[in-house]
């Protein structure tokens, strides 16, 4: 390296100079300059130079794209009371007794006898568990804040997700470890007798973006005999958009918190005014739209692929004419059929149909043949759009599930449940009303297990509980809803 003459006698005498250092001053300048730059690299085994002495940046916090407790609407709506033991019963009346104008008597006469309706019900408590666990080593490291307690928040959130999606779309005849949700019990009410079938509406693939259904369960609630107070309408996040992109944009909100109100065209719709009450609208992310109703296997193939309980063949017969088919107009057509097997490890991979025509006013029957490991307890049903093509990205869930019945199951498709459309609950939820609540047995918990053979700290997250409805004439539920946004269309319209 050549430096000026002139600046080594003050360097040497430890004084201070001036002056400026050029690159004839030092040959070595610009290898220095590119040594000490520390680049973009992010893959530390390739560092090299001044980018290997670069301060390592470890984020001390998560930044994360999973759902919050605000995400968990319904589970937090929902009254929180106490279960005293795993079955779980309560008493329901369902009428005073009597008939309209059946008091009147002479003044003499025989008096009509009357009593009120009561039915004993049962519900039972199911069992939520994820089992959690992080190394020792882990504990001891700075990369994460507290892994234990990142760890132990997963668990929660995962329970809580589980408890949500249940409320909605729990089935104990397709999967016992699964408690009933709403949709379930009110379906069933219905094919039982106990509630008539006008709490189920049918939407037939049309949107929400009207009064017009939700006027209707409204009245449904609030009829003689029911007696009930509409107050929430849970939805998906495409039904309250096209809400919201309903209302006339002439629509204008000042805001107080920008300046001069800060203008914003159009309104949120927070809730439907009713003549029975007003109706609180929540988007709730767990009542699934038809692009969370694609099959299981494609967000989960490890899952799907490790479960052995595949369908050992499915078969499909599209000949024969019934009086209940809804199979009519735009929904006429070639269709393929997905089937795959269900139990509380997840979904299975599945079974194709052959592409097959469906008539006007004809039933489709799939006759399911049950695995060879025969560990399903259920079947899972996708259908393709009408004309469309036997890809699995191309397939949408029929939004029901089937029981397993023996070595072969029968599901008869009559278009009633379309595929690739969404569901909406009218519930009443009013305090003290008792008519929907979350029943608790336990609280959720922590339960310490103990390592083995490993230097882990594991242990186990419980909450034990289940959805009760209390008064089923008190809820509808609208089935078949297709957000106007949806962009797989199950009729190509």
């Amino acid at each position: 390296m050549n430096l000026n003459p002139g600046i080594l006698p003050n360097i040497a005498a430890g004084t201070s100079t001036s002056g400026s250092m050029g690159a004839s001053d030092f040959d070595g300048i610009a290898s220095l300059y590119k040594a000490l730059e520390a680049g973009y690299g992010t893959d530390v085994s390739t560092l090299t130079g001044g980018a290997a002495l670069r301060i390592q940046s470890l984020e001390m916090t998560m930044l994360s794209t999973i759902q919050e407790n605000k995400h968990f609407a319904l589970f937090n709506e929902l009254a929180k009371t106490n279960a005293t033991a795993t079955v779980d019963e309560w008493t329901e009346q369902s009428s005073v007794g009597g008939f309209l104008g059946g008091s009147t008597n002479t003044e003499t006469g025989n008096i009509n006898n009357a009593q009120g309706v009561y039915n004993r019900r049962v519900g039972l408590v199911k069992y939520l568990m994820t089992r959690r666990e992080v190394s020792f080593v882990t504990t001891l490291g700075n990369n994460l804040v507290g892994s234990e307690a990142v760890e132990q928040q997963n668990g929660a959130l995962q329970l809580l997700t589980d408890a949500e999606f249940l409320s909605f779309e729990g089935d104990s005849n397709t999967v016992p470890t699964e408690y009933d949700g709403i949709r379930s019990q009110i379906v069933n009410a219905v094919n039982a007798g106990t509630i008539d079938g006008t709490h189920v509406v049918d939407a037939q693939a049309t949107s929400l973006n009207s009064v017009t259904l939700i006027s209707k369960a409204a009245a449904e609630i609030a009829a003689y005999g029911n007696f009930g107070t509409p107050t929430h309408l849970f939805m998906s996040q495409l039904c309250q958009s096209d809400f919201d992109t309903g209302l006339d944009p002439a629509f204008r909100v000042p805001l107080t918190d920008m300046p001069n109100g800060g203008i914003s065209i159009g309104s949120p719709v927070v809730g439907i005014r009713t003549s029975w009450g007003n109706i609180k609208t929540v988007p709730d992310v767990f009542v699934r739209d038809g692009e969370q109703m694609l099959p299981f296997e494609l967000s989960f193939p490890t899952i799907a692929a490790a479960n052995t309980f595949v369908p050992a063949g499915v078969t499909v017969d599209a000949s024969a004419t019934d009086a209940s088919s809804m199979f009519a107009g735009v929904s006429v057509g070639l269709y393929y059929w997905y089937v795959v097997g269900v139990n509380n490890a997840g979904q299975s991979t599945g079974v194709m149909t052959a592409q097959t025509a469906v008539a006007a006013g004809k039933k489709v029957t799939l006759t399911i043949s049950k695995s060879v490991a025969g560990t399903e307890t259920g079947y899972v049903i996708y259908r393709s759009r009408v004309g469309g093509t036997n890809a699995l990205a191309d397939l949408r869930q029929i939004p029901v599930r089937i029981p397993a019945t023996g070595a072969t199951t029968v599901y008869t498709d009559y278009n009633r449940d379309i595929p690739g459309t969404t569901t909406a609950y009218v519930l009443n939820m009013s305090p003290g009303a008792k008519a929907i609540t979350w029943r608790q047995l336990l609280p959720m918990l922590k339960f310490p297990l103990y390592p083995t053979q490993a230097a882990t700290v594991p242990w186990a997250q419980l909450l034990f509980g289940y959805l009760r409805i209390g008064k089923l004439k008190h809820h509808v539920v609208i089935k078949n809803v297709l957000p106007n946004g949806a962009p797989w269309r199950p009729f190509n319209v």
